[in-house]
Parts: C-alpha cells; structure tokens; sequence
C-alpha cells in the first residue's frame, strides 16, 4: 500500500476535472500563490492560503450538478488530513487535491430516471407501452424491431401496459450490474434545469431598522420665585 505524501497528494490520484477546469485552477493559483513555503529548508515554494482557497470557491466557478461546495468545517477537515491546519497554506497539489474531493460525478442510474422523467409529462411516475415504443424508436440511437421488442417485454412486467420507471430502473440494474460500469454524462447542463436539484437559497437582504428618535430634551428647570 503506497504512503500518502501531504506534500504530493496526487501521486497515486487522478484529479477528476476537466483539462479546462485543471488550467483555470492552475492559473488561478499560478496569479495568487506567493513563495511563503520552507521544506526541509530548501527554497520557497508558492503557494495560496486556505482564506484565498475559501474566496476562489465563493466564486462559484461550478454548477451545483458537478460539484458539491463544502461547508468550512468539511474544508478544514481535509486542510487537517494533509497537515496545513498549523501553516495555512497550500500547494499547487494541495489545492488541487482538496477540490478534487467535492467532484460529483454522474450517477448513470439518476440520470436514466431524469430521462424517463422528460416524458413523463404529467408526473404520473409510469409510462405506457406505446410512449416507451416511441422513445426508444424515435430518439437517440434508435432501436431495431427486435430490440424495440425486447425491451418492451422487460419493461412491460407487470402485463398491463404500464411501466413504472423506477422499478423498471431498479429491476434492469439487479439483472445486469455490469450496467454500473457504463460511462455517462449529465443530462442537464444547467443546474437550474434539472429537476433532481434543489436551487440555490435565496438571501433576502434584511432591511434594517431605523434607529428610534432620541428622546426628547427635559423640559427646562423652573427658577425658584423670589419672596
């Protein structure tokens, strides 16, 4: 078993990102990281600090259907595992290898569902036979006859003529778990499209109150009448 470096985190790690999302981190860090790092008394080495870290992920630079932000508490959890708690900096491999642990990749389950949701217009949470036939004939890579046949005597289980998708979701994956090995992409690009997530909060601004008018002055103090 190979010993984790803290100061070469991704030597048995491939990085998740994408080449364009690897060179917007690295010349994010490459524009921000200042020579502040001694090891072994050698030269310094740049590198960001954890408060320049948590204003690059206020950035938002990712859509919430990839990447899950962490809370502080998460990020110092993972600043502690390679030991930059005490320094508070991090390295280019650091930085990389922190960010890489909130990726989201796509489940081929979930998105399978969402397809099935794109028909399903009316949420009824069931197709009939007839709106499947048409799916799998119509769009995509469309399905020969045999296929098309087959498919529907899978699905159709039941024998009315109604495919509850979930359970057909379910029951195609218990058959056939090598189904789990097969790549897949994210059927919305767009967060704010997919029906699987929750939208980002909205902060109200609180408008604050005015302060209260100062209290009146006293009334002025009456003299004492002369005898």
């Amino acid at each position: 078993m190979a010993v984790f470096d803290v100061f070469q985190p991704l030597a048995h790690v491939t990085p998740r990102f994408t080449e364009e999302q690897l060179e917007e981190i690295v010349q994010w860090f490459d524009e921000n990281a200042k020579p502040l790092l001694v090891i072994n008394e050698g030269e310094p080495i740049n590198v960001v600090t954890i408060e320049q870290l948590i204003k690059f992920l206020e950035l938002k630079k990712y859509h919430r259907r990839s990447f899950r932000y962490p809370t502080y508490q998460e990020l110092m959890l993972e600043v502690e595992k390679i030991k930059a708690g005490v320094t508070r900096v991090l390295t280019k491999d650091q930085l990389i290898y922190i960010l890489d642990r909130w990726i989201l990749m796509p489940e081929i389950k979930h998105e399978l569902g969402l397809a099935f949701q794109i028909f399903d217009t009316e949420n009824r949470n069931f197709l009939e036979i007839d709106e499947i036939s048409l799916i799998v004939t119509q769009y995509g890579e469309p399905f020969s006859e045999d296929e098309t046949r087959e498919i529907l005597r899978d699905a159709n289980v039941r024998g009315d003529g109604i495919v509850y998708y979930e359970n057909f979701i379910e029951s195609l994956f218990s058959i056939a778990p090598e189904l789990y090995e097969l790549k897949t992409e994210y059927l919305f690009d767009d967060p704010d499209e997919d029906p699987s997530v929750p939208p980002e909060p909205v902060i109200e601004e609180v408008e604050e109150e005015p302060p209260p008018p100062p209290p009146p002055p006293p009334p002025p103090a009456k003299g004492k009448k002369k005898k």
